[in-house]
């Protein structure tokens, strides 16, 4: 049997009267995508694929504003987020590039300040970001098990330490400007 292919730049699926409710196409930027509209026209849920392998799918409300997302960026992060009756994206989780899962709320002006996530080694941290999205306080436990509290700079290296050894013993430690190096340690 033979195969029929139709080739289109896009194509609407239109109602009874003729609205608009499904378009499949190739974005401006020359990206596929997928919409769906309401009987007011407004995108209401869209799919999408970026020429960096990112795809993601966005929720619209009744005013064209993002409510929802789901998504898989290029570095292989996943996230699902959700937005405020103004567009803001107010919480988010997901896994990290690292596949540790990663919980943020927004606090303040728009911007997502908190963070909770499972380090590396696979123990919980909450971390505390600036207006930049830098974090510059992360709490949390070592792969041993014993609290500690990470202070950062503005580029994200670790400066001072305040915790428990292993032996339940407090400590303070500063590190030199690489965060490499430990330039004091009071225990």
């Amino acid at each position: 049997m033979k195969k029929h292919v139709v080739q289109t730049e896009a194509l609407e699926i239109v109602d009874e009267q003729g609205h608009v409710r499904l378009r499949l196409g190739i974005s401006h930027d020359q990206q596929p995508f997928i919409s769906m509209l309401d009987l007011s026209g407004v995108v209401r849920a869209r799919f999408g694929v970026q020429g960096d392998g990112a795809a993601g799918i966005a929720i619209g409300d009744e005013n064209g504003k993002i409510r929802a997302t789901m998504g898989l960026a290029s570095d292989g992060s996943a996230s699902l987020a959700f937005g405020d009756k103004n567009g803001r994206m107010r919480a988010k989780f997901g896994l990290s590039q690292d596949a540790s899962p990663t919980m943020e709320i927004e606090v303040e002006d728009g911007e997502l300040h908190h963070q909770n996530r499972l380090a590396e080694q696979g123990t919980p941290t909450l971390g505390l970001y600036d207006q930049r999205g830098k974090a510059r306080i992360r709490l949390g436990l070592t792969a041993a098990g014993a609290p500690v509290m990470r202070l950062l700079d503005h580029e994200g290296t670790v400066r001072a330490l305040v915790g428990l050894a292993t032996d339940d013993s407090p400590f303070v430690q500063f590190m030199d400007g690489s965060g490499k190096k430990a330039v004091w340690t009071q225990r």
